[in-house]
């Protein structure tokens, strides 16, 4: 194995670590803003939110590397680089294309390897080297994360069609995607458009204009139209409009509002809420916005998928009134199939309280019940911060719940004595097996900063004695929703 081969080979291994944050749309004035629900990164440290299979990519574990790198690039979807069957599956039919344009500047060279495009996402495979052809240093920092740095889709007419894109870039190899369709029906991109201004410690001037053809993925795409809707008991209005299915992935395109009688229930939920969570300006609008659909598919035998939740919403009001796009693995072409939506996961008010003193919290757990849910405050302690190199406290918390789906990260709050408010920052939700009475059990591990701080402050002690709140809580509820689906 060359050094280079070597150098890809560790780059692709390295796997970003998720930081839970909740996904909502802050209220405006503009009711019909289209607010995206699931942010893009741009950072080194890109992270997903908690709930969703991220936009952003995840890298696997270890790959089959080829004799060069030009050999290897030349499949790189189709080698299994990203855990996403779809791309596999596109690249193994020949569905994408080289380009191996590439623009060089200060001794630094950016090549766009290979894209795929179809009706519903762009993924591009770019490398960063030296104009000699050698690898840059590991130490080199390359990740081009800039925010001078644009990455672009344009139409037909040279105008700007998205510049929301993902990215996983480390050292000097990088994969973008931009997700397509959010706004519903809009012309396919011509152009992928890059301009960097900054790579690592360089300034220059990189600038690339990557025709994007999509003949052959356009005409191996089919719709099928639904237009179905069904009403839950909880007063949400489901509206299925259809499935498309591209050689990438299976689309659902969905639209949920929620009934006027429904609104009634919610208002009094959202009074409740108001002045809570450590987001108090959104905390009123979490019983409207905050929930997801869970689904799965079925085969013509009967068998079942597993389990997923629809996450990529985009508002129409601040009300709870989305668009949702939700892409996974192309269905099997000529097989039939059932997409049955069989959950509602819902954010509703919570009333949890539990005082502790530090010192004896750590000699032995403290316990707290609340109707069948139980809660275990197991450690807290304080531990550096690997961004911002303060001490920040760091919580473990037990929750053992027959319908507790989620927990996010503004909905802990912990004071002191003195009144001062610790929020979380970051966070990180593991699941454990089911008790005897139904109950699975979920372990969170919280990071807490001085809320006094935009920064977060450093933390020295721990104080005397502490209180954690938790104002809400996401519960899942059960649904059946059935509807036959076939990729022809």
């Amino acid at each position: 194995m060359t050094n280079e081969e070597r150098q890809i080979q560790e780059t692709l291994r390295k796997v970003a670590g998720a930081v839970e944050i909740p996904s909502f749309q802050m209220p405006c004035q503009n009711n019909a803003l289209q607010v995206r629900r699931r942010p893009f990164y741009r950072n080194k440290k890109w992270a997903s939110i908690g709930i969703v299979s991220a936009v952003v990519l995840g890298l696997l574990g270890s790959i089959q590397v080829s004799p060069t790198f030009a050999a290897y690039v030349k499949s790189i979807f189709a080698q299994g680089v990203f855990n996403d069957e779809g791309l596999q599956q596109a690249a193994r039919q020949g569905f994408s294309e080289t380009s191996n344009l590439s623009v060089t500047d200060q001794g630094i060279t950016l090549e766009v390897k290979e894209i795929i495009a179809d009706p519903v996402q762009v993924m591009v495979a770019l490398m960063i080297k030296q104009s000699d052809g050698q690898q840059l240093d590991p130490e080199w920092k390359t990740a081009s994360n800039s925010q001078f740095n644009a990455v672009e889709l344009l139409d037909a007419k040279g105008n700007v069609m998205s510049d929301e894109w993902g990215t996983a870039f480390e050292d000097n190899v990088g994969f973008v995607r931009f997700i397509l369709g959010k706004k519903g029906q809009e012309p396919l991109p011509k152009t992928l458009s890059i301009h960097f201004d900054e790579i690592g410690d360089r300034k220059g001037n990189w600038k690339l204009q990557v025709p994007i053809t999509m003949a052959k993925t356009t005409a191996a795409t089919t719709v099928l139209p639904v237009n179905q809707t069904q009403v839950t008991k909880h007063g949400l209005k489901m509206t299925l409009h259809q499935i498309v299915n591209t050689p990438t992935a299976t689309r659902i395109e969905l639209e949920t509002q929620w009934t006027e009688a429904a609104k009634k229930q919610l208002e009094q939920e959202a009074k409740k809420l108001t002045g809570k969570t450590t987001n108090p300006d959104y905390a009123p609008f979490l019983p409207y916005q905050q929930y997801r659909l869970g689904y799965y598919y079925e085969g013509a035998d009967g068998s079942k998928g597993k389990e997923r939740i629809i996450y990529n919403s985009y508002s129409i009001d601040r009300y709870g009134h989305f668009r949702w796009i939700n892409d996974d693995d192309p269905l099997q072409k000529g097989k039939a199939a059932t997409l049955v939506i069989n959950s509602l996961h819902k954010a509703i008010p919570y009333d949890m309280s539990v005082t502790f003193h530090p010192d004896e919290l750590n000699k032995k757990p403290v316990i707290k019940q609340v109707g069948e849910d139980i809660f275990t405050l197991k450690s807290i302690k304080l531990a550096k911060d690997d961004d911002s190199e303060k001490q920040q406290m760091e919580m473990e918390i037990e929750v053992q719940s027959k319908d507790i789906t989620r927990i996010y990260l503004p909905w802990w709050v912990l004071q002191d004595e003195q009144g001062t408010t610790y929020r979380a920052k970051m966070g990180h939700q593991s699941k454990g097996p089911v008790d005897q009475s139904g109950r699975e059990r979920a372990t969170y591990k919280i990071r807490l900063e001085d809320s006094r701080h935009w920064e977060g402050g450093e933390i020295t002690k721990l104080p005397e004695r502490l209180t954690l709140r938790l104002d809400a809580v996401q519960k899942k509820y059960p649904l059946e929703w059935r509807i036959p689906v076939t990729n022809q």
